[in-house]
């Protein structure tokens, strides 16, 4: 009994909750009549009714109402005029729903307040109509208001920018163009100048004698040549090139013709007027020309790149004039601010040594120079045209100077053997930097005295960096070679051992 008791309730309980749902679909239902039937009319959505106009026949469906009330009102005249059954169609954007998707469709209107009520006392039907919100924006066609473009300044910022956009993007590519034929055209030119300069060249080098080539005019030289282009620019830069590469590699008289050709055709005065140029690659260009074939009359016009910002100006002119100037004074090096670099450095130094009288040089405004990198190059200098009658001036300036010139003026008293600056060596032994007492240990092997064979021993007493003791036990070895196997056996430190079976091995002689 208890059990179906229990049953009996949970049909009771499902019967309500079906009644329940059935209920508020019926309220639902009556809800969304009662909305269309206040409105009347709703936005995309229209009404047909369909019945049969007589028994046996097909339904009829009517015309297309567009206000909810008229379908109504029509439905009404039917079920009047006792024609049965009527049936109401609805339609959403012209495609025919069920009474549950109105449902929903009214449903989303009225939750988002989707709608107007048309309260207007001039109504034709006088009921209030819906419409959506959006059709009171006012909306009307884009070609009535391109006025309207020129007010919104966000567009127009922004079609000026793709504007100058596409301005810019035109102009370089035709930039580009332009630069491609142009190099194009110079390239086709170019070869065709060099193919006119080839022969003739070859004809005064193997053919015409030195005496015949310096007896020729300008005008005859450049007859032979059988261009009009003489004259231009690009035709005369083009004889220049294959005049310099040929004097490269060509010797003797070669060398000799090709400069009274250089110097007959006039071209030494176009590569110096290249040199008064303002364009940094015409200087350099230029300073290279005069260089190669070796235009004494240019020296003048190189004194003012000799302190040009730009470094390839300044390193061709530096040694252009030291190969062009006849006394090779090195006095404009001590007034340069710029670091003077290894590569100037090279050349400096092959300009100098070729030249006959090197002791004529004035190295010591060098060594007086505002620029470091201006005093090292001095120092270097003093080793390696050997001028013992500067070394007074490097000791004096030893004490003062930085840890790299100190470098350099041990170096130098080492190639020169200056026996006399020994006590400077041994105060230079006790400094704490281990480059400079490893580069005075090193000299004292060479210069050094009983007094440099205390010092060692006595710094061999307490342990050092692998290399500064390898180079007290070889310079100590040079100086006293008993002293070292004493101070290796009395130490008793197991890498002074290996470092005196290293210098006793003579395949390890040079290592």
């Amino acid at each position: 009994m208890l059990k179906f008791k229990i049953l009996s309730l949970c049909i009771m309980a499902f019967q309500a909750q079906i009644f329940q749902a059935v209920g508020h679909q019926s309220e639902d239902s009556l809800a969304t009549i009662t909305f269309l039937e206040k409105i009347g009319k709703v936005e995309l959505m229209s009404f047909r009714v369909s019945y049969r106009a007589d028994k046996g026949r097909a339904k009829v469906l009517s015309r297309e109402f567009s206000n909810f009330n008229d379908a109504m009102a029509f439905e009404d005249s039917l079920h009047t005029g006792g024609v049965l059954p009527v049936q109401m169609h609805y339609y959403i954007s012209d495609e025919e729903k069920d009474f549950k998707s109105v449902m929903s469709y009214i449903g989303i209107i009225q939750d988002n307040d989707l709608y107007i009520a048309d309260e207007s006392p001039n109504a034709s039907d006088g009921s209030e109509q819906l419409f959506i919100a959006a059709n009171q924006l006012g909306f009307k066609p884009f070609y009535r208001f391109r006025s309207r473009i020129l007010t919104d300044i966000k567009f127009v910022i922004l079609i000026g920018i793709l504007t100058l956009f596409m301005i810019t993007f035109l102009f370089l590519l035709f930039f580009i163009f332009y630069i491609k034929s142009r190099n194009a055209r110079r390239e086709r030119l170019t070869e065709q100048y060099i193919e006119i300069c080839r022969e003739p060249l070859s004809t005064f080098l193997f053919t015409y004698s030195l005496e015949e080539v310096k007896a020729l005019s300008f005008d005859e030289l450049a007859a032979l040549f059988n261009t009009k282009d003489f004259k231009k620019s690009a035709f005369k830069n083009t004889l220049i090139n294959e005049i310099i590469n040929l004097n490269k590699n060509l010797k003797g008289d070669f060398k000799d013709k090709l400069r009274m050709i250089f110097t007959t055709l006039r071209l030494d005065d176009y590569s110096i007027k290249k040199l008064r140029s303002r364009n940094w690659e015409m200087q350099a260009t230029g300073t290279v020309e005069v260089y190669e074939m070796n235009i004494d009359r240019a020296a003048p016009y190189l004194d003012k790149l000799l302190h040009s910002k730009n470094f390839v100006v300044r390193s061709n002119a530096v040694r252009a004039f030291l190969h062009l100037s006849p006394d090779k004074d090195l006095s404009f090096l001590s007034k340069q601010s710029y670091p003077l670099s290894r590569w100037q450095q090279m050349w400096l130094y092959r300009v100098i040594k070729n030249t006959p009288s090197k002791g004529k040089i004035d190295i010591n405004s060098l060594l007086k120079a505002d620029n470091e990198s201006v005093r090292i190059f001095g120092i270097k200098l003093v080793r390696l045209l050997g001028r013992m009658d500067i070394i007074e001036e490097l000791s004096e300036m030893f004490s003062h100077a930085s840890n790299e010139e100190q470098y350099e003026i041990l170096r130098t008293f080492k190639a020169l053997a200056a026996h006399t600056r020994i006590e400077l060596v041994h105060k230079s032994f006790q400094s704490d930097d281990l480059k400079l007492a490893t580069l005075s240990a090193e000299l004292m092997g060479v210069i050094g005295n009983e007094i440099s064979v205390a010092l060692i021993i006595e710094k061999l007493n307490v342990a050092h960096p692998f290399v500064l003791e390898k180079v007290m036990l070889k310079s100590l070895s040079y100086l006293d070679r008993e002293m070292m196997n004493w101070a290796v056996r009395h130490f008793q430190r197991p890498q002074l051992e290996s470092i005196k079976l290293h210098l006793n091995d003579g395949l390890l002689e040079h290592v």
